[in-house]
């Protein structure tokens, strides 16, 4: 089947959402399409489209992030929603559209771009497209249900649950004091910069980026931040997701200075009052395991698959699993 690869323009909206509906690969209306790629306080929209005929066939979108690779803060464009009709699949449509964007990405100053495929996309863009392996990461847990152990080992699906009741008291673990956020305040830049040494390469997470990711977002997040004697310490952001048949709250995001481990153990308590889930998971940093272990957290047999590619001359990517940090709000999928 023949298509043509072109860029995004507002007359194909319809078209976007139609395919990305009709595939059944994400539920994005008008509101989130806003949200993400016109309200993103960072670079452009970079939208690939497979068309035939005036018809939307493929679409593979990237986004821009603020990351901090080597010390240096860089715009880094990463894949976000893809989706191709079924007739054309196998088409070579997906590589056609990733290395469209890679181009455009290239062109706009982007040094190299990641993602974290499943199997599928991971022959695509390891066998095909010149990306390489980077560490994976292990998803960590904190059973919620007894059964839902049971229920996880026998591949049955657990009832769907969700975010409780929000509460809008704070609440105190020790001498810390966890509030609820309606939006990250000003301090949180503070914060940011003292956990962004021990972080490695990440997205950087001061007010800006989190309000834009956690608050203004469509989507349902919690937010909340833990204070000691009265000073902003730590930050928190929970949400809840069905995958596989099972329901999970998820850790989006913690932000913390290296030696907050009381603000960190208080945050994942709170966190795990928020949910009615068979479990709350999370990717915590190697330098952080001690407080999810206090918190109740374990490591799962699951691990998330991280590649990469350098996008423009001299450019690298740090094989070293300490050399990278990222959350489960990293992932367009959660």
């Amino acid at each position: 089947m023949s298509y043509d690869v072109e860029l995004f323009t507002p007359e194909q909206r319809q078209g976007f959402f139609e395919l990305m509906h009709g595939v059944g690969r994400s539920h994005i209306d008008d509101a989130e399409f806003e949200w993400w790629f016109d309200r993103n306080p960072v670079g452009r929209r970079l939208i690939s489209l497979g068309v035939d005929d005036g018809r939307v066939v493929g679409v593979a979108a990237m986004s821009f992030f603020r990351m901090l690779l080597d010390g240096e803060e860089r715009a880094v464009a990463i894949p976000v929603h893809v989706a191709t009709e079924a007739p054309y699949r196998r088409q070579g449509i997906f590589s056609a559209l990733e290395l469209n964007n890679e181009r455009e990405a290239a062109a706009d100053g982007s040094p190299i771009t990641i993602t974290f495929p499943n199997r599928a996309s991971h022959r695509i863009f390891v066998g095909r497209l010149d990306w390489v392996d980077l560490p994976g990461r292990r998803v960590w847990a904190r059973p919620l249900r007894a059964a839902g152990v049971v229920r996880y080992l026998a591949g049955r699906p657990s009832p769907r649950g969700g975010l409780r009741p929000a509460a809008t008291a704070p609440r105190t673990y020790g001498d810390v004091r966890v509030e609820p956020l309606e939006r990250f305040p000003p301090e949180t830049d503070g914060v940011w910069s003292a956990a962004a040494a021990g972080y490695g390469n990440h997205v950087v997470r001061d007010a800006e980026f989190l309000n834009w990711r956690y608050a203004d977002t469509p989507r349902t997040y919690r937010r909340f931040g833990a204070y000691r004697g009265g000073r902003l310490r730590a930050v928190a952001v929970v949400g809840h997701t069905v995958k596989q048949g099972v329901s999970s709250g998820f850790l989006a995001d913690l932000v913390s200075a290296p030696e907050a481990h009381a603000e960190r153990v208080a945050l994942l308590r709170r966190a795990v009052a928020e949910v009615d889930a068979d479990a709350l998971i999370a990717l915590p940093p190697r330098a952080q395991r001690r407080s999810f272990l206090r918190a109740g957290f374990l490591p799962t047999n699951r691990k998330i698959r991280f590649v990469g590619k350098a996008l423009r001359p001299g450019e690298r990517l740090d094989p070293e699993p300490h050399a990278w940090h990222f959350t489960l709000g990293d992932f367009d999928f959660f």
